[in-house]
């Protein structure tokens, strides 16, 4: 019979009754619930600091997760001599509160001290990602470390139980997985669309508080005990058990290690497919994240309540082939969600948000939910081997320290190397060979096997035959094959777009000529995105994670003139800057003019390569000595520089995308406006579409309140249009110099194209002033970092047939 003694020597210590046990599992539910909240909040506000880029994000990410590391390591090592563990941890949950109180102060420290060494040691690429990790680590270090240690501790209060066995830290391990998908679901849908950031780091607080404070009161009732022998808790394992428990400890660490290197990095390799399905919004991750931790909790469950009487090890074995065929399988699944999303949603004929939702939800389950139970088994498992060891406190903390590493190794290796240099298929399928290489190492032969070194042999040798088929042969011949044609088409994008007739209907019929013509001529997996270009009929577009942002066809008026209209209406015409590259025509068409210098701020490299499909239309920018291209975040780029600009274009469409969104908010705006030189122009490009009135009356309320003198035109005219270009500037600005510049034969000749080279064709298009627009857009909610109100808002909305209630408030703006 094997027993576990909590401690080695008579001592003054705390024993805790059932009770107190029971506040130590409600205490980790809420402390998984918060935890989760602080990692998508802080994530969140150091992003708008250090920028949208996946390198900036996965630094952050990986700082976070660092000092989990290092908190589950160090409270490993000296939790066992703790005399009063219950206590401790709810002073560590104080000071996580104290801590996220007082991180408002903290990142706008931090953020003047960012842009300092950037203006001052101009470091390059890596050197600011270095100095970036350094920042994130200083910032997030004490309370990650603080999150971190809470498992290792609270092992440590139930070994002073009298109800402690060796399932007791996997079920421990399970309630905070429950509490994250809490924190998930609480962050996504309820807390930041109500409170926004600031207020929601609040709320998380005053809950660490509260977990803190029960924690203290229960442990001062529990008291201290005078222990004259060891208390030992009966395993009541079999002889089997106890070989099991004396296994390799480098097996378990290694069990550990491929369970957070393929759980992160099959999560990364997923949501960036099933942004091309279900969409990309706020809700939409927070449904994926909450689906893969459900999995996980259900696998963490099943573990907890599983009947002992078979090893471990064969246990393990068996879950890791299971694991890697359900892998496999998803990459079928995945090439038949598109077709099941577009033909479910169109039968059913969806007409609220919340079936719409519904929709995206079932999709995603059906790739997520099998992978994820398979994968929550693992490290349970190894917290079930750690929870029966002498050192049980110790090897619980390792365990959780070294799986904490394998995902911050899966984070960052799939975001940077795996999917952008190969293809998040191989990526699924490294997942899948690591998976069987830990079912190889874990298989035993059977107690009454002939030969076991030869059956141990043939299990190695079989797992390096299965391995080198996964990583070598399958990818060669492209199998399983992924429908990158229908992944290219945006299905729920698609789906809205028909549901709420929001798809320009003129484009379409002038598209259709000739046979018909569907095409993908690029699928690219960039580091931040997904780019495709498509060849439909006669029209060429290009999507970033499969919405469609532009096209050689309907959008080219749009894209034109955005690069042409601050060219005839900018006082002076020296230095400009445009945000997003995309096809690269805005760029050219800015560039056909006495322009000396263009700076483009780019977040994407994948786009550039896609912007050859649009050499035909775009000028070749590239080519011109006057445009630098930057790659890099255009927050994070406005807030280091020191340049002035006289006119900045800001093209990104899609407000209420994460990262997009950054770009339509009061914040953002107040960025450009310190930017720009003495009479220098703002231009925004916004959509009328996808978006009530309400959410566009915010977008030009946002606007017109960083820049009090504003001119609207709608592209195609006050009466149609599906786009608007928004100029702001501090200074009043007048439609007077467009006959001037209108005799410069370059902007002639750019706006010929769309036939625009005439000064009554761009007046036009010209709707209203700052004077109507005002008193139009009173009272409506004014779009921040802080409130998110677009973000959280239009997805909403965006099943609704909004274009036509759009135009007519429009029309009510245009002076007579």
């Amino acid at each position: 019979m094997a027993t576990l003694e909590t401690n080695q020597s008579p001592s003054l210590s705390t024993t805790y009754s059932l009770g107190a046990v029971a506040i130590i599992w409600i205490c980790f539910v809420f402390s998984g619930a918060t935890g989760l909240l602080y990692e998508v909040l802080w994530a969140r506000m150091l992003g708008l600091v250090f920028g949208a880029t996946t390198l900036a994000v996965s630094t952050v990410l990986a700082a976070f997760m660092g000092g989990l590391a290092l908190g589950s390591a160090l409270a490993g090592r000296f939790s066992r001599v703790l005399k009063r563990p219950l206590l401790i941890y709810g002073l560590m949950e104080i000071g996580i509160a104290c801590y996220a109180l007082l991180v408002p102060f903290f990142f706008r420290a931090i953020d003047d001290v960012y842009a300092a060494i950037w203006q001052q040691l101009h470091p390059g690429f890596f050197s600011f990602s270095i100095w970036r990790f350094v920042l994130s680590c200083l910032l997030l270090l004490a309370p990650t470390t603080l999150m971190g240690a809470t498992l290792p501790v609270l092992t440590a209060a139930l070994l002073r139980s009298s109800s402690y066995s060796a399932n007791s830290v996997t079920r421990l391990y399970m309630c905070n997985l429950a509490g994250a998908i809490v924190g998930t679901i609480a962050a996504g849908f309820l807390l930041l669309p109500a409170f926004g950031v600031r207020r929601t780091i609040y709320v998380a607080a005053v809950i660490n508080i509260v977990i803190g404070v029960l924690a203290v009161l229960k442990d001062r009732a529990s008291g201290p005990t005078r222990l004259d022998a060891p208390v030992t808790h009966d395993l009541q394992a079999s002889p089997k058990m106890v070989e099991e428990y004396g296994s390799s400890t480098r097996f378990w660490m290694f069990c550990a290690f491929v369970s957070g290197f393929v759980t992160i990095a099959t999560q990364v390799a997923w949501t960036r497919l099933l942004s091309m399905i279900i969409g990309s919004s706020t809700y939409a991750f927070s449904v994926v994240v909450a689906l893969f931790l459900i999995g996980l909790s259900l696998g963490a469950y099943v573990v907890g309540r599983r009947n002992r009487s078979g090893t471990l090890r064969r246990t393990m074995f068996k879950v890791e082939l299971a694991t890697a065929a359900s892998l496999v399988l998803s990459l079928v699944v995945i090439g038949l969600l598109p077709d099941l999303l577009l033909q479910v949603g169109l039968r059913l004929h969806l007409n609220s948000w919340i079936t719409l939702l519904a929709l995206q939800t079932a999709a995603a389950a059906l790739l997520i939910v099998l992978p994820a139970f398979l994968m929550g088994t693992v490290m349970p498992l190894v917290l079930v081997w750690a929870g029966g060891q002498r050192d049980s406190v110790g090897l619980v903390g390792r365990s959780y320290a070294v799986n904490t590493i394998g995902a911050i190794t899966g984070a960052f290796s799939s975001g940077f190397i795996l999917i952008p240099k190969t293809t998040t298929r191989f990526t699924v399928l490294l997942a899948a060979s690591m998976c069987i290489m830990v079912a190889g190492v874990a298989y035993r032969p059977a107690a009454n096997a002939k030969d076991p070194a030869l059956a141990r042999t043939f299990a190695v040798g079989s797992s390096f035959v299965l391995i080198i088929i996964l990583c070598l042969v399958l990818p060669a011949a492209n199998v399983p094959r992924m429908n990158l044609e229908a992944l290219s088409i945006g299905a729920y994008d698609s789906l809205v777009r028909v549901l709420a007739r929001t798809r320009d209907v003129s484009e379409s019929t002038e598209a259709q000529t000739g046979p018909a013509e569907h095409r993908l001529l690029m699928f690219e997996e960039g580091t931040t995105s997904t780019v495709t270009v498509r060849k439909d009929w006669n029209s060429t577009s290009m999507a970033i994670n499969g919405r469609t942002n532009a096209s050689d066809l309907g959008d080219m008026p749009t894209q034109v003139m955005l690069g042409q209209l601050p060219v005839l209406l900018a006082p002076n015409l020296r230095k400009a800057l445009v945000v997003g590259f995309a096809t690269g025509v805005t760029a050219g068409a800015m560039l056909q003019s006495p322009l000396e210098a263009v700076e483009c701020v780019e977040l994407e490299r994948a786009t550039i390569k896609g912007s050859r499909y649009f050499e035909h239309v775009n000028n070749r920018p590239l080519t011109d000595p006057r445009l630098h291209l930057i790659i890099d975040d255009a927050r994070t780029y406005l807030r280091v520089t020191n340049e002035r600009y006289d006119m900045i274009v800001s093209e990104p469409s899609h407000p209420w995308v994460p990262g997009v969104a950054n770009l339509f908010t009061r914040d953002f705006f107040e960025l450009g406006r310190d930017r720009l030189a003495e009479n220098g122009i703002f231009v925004q490009w916004l959509q009328i579409y996808q978006l009530s009135t309400d959410s566009l009356r915010s977008a030009l309320a946002t606007y017109n309140g960083v820049f009090p003198y504003v001119l609207v035109f709608r592209v195609g005219g006050v009466a149609k249009g599906k786009d608007l270009l928004l100029i702001g500037s501090m200074q009043p600005l007048t439609m007077d110099r467009i006959a001037e510049r209108l005799k410069d034969s370059r902007i002639q000749t750019e706006l010929a194209r769309v036939e625009m080279n005439a000064e009554a064709n761009v007046r036009s298009w010209f709707v209203c002033d700052q004077t109507r627009l005002k008193p139009a857009v009173a009272g409506a909610v004014i779009n921040s970092d802080d409130n998110m109100h677009i973000e959280v808002t239009v997805p909403r909305e965006a099943f609704k047939p909004l274009m036509e209630a759009n135009s007519e408030w429009l029309e009510t703006l245009a002076q007579k």
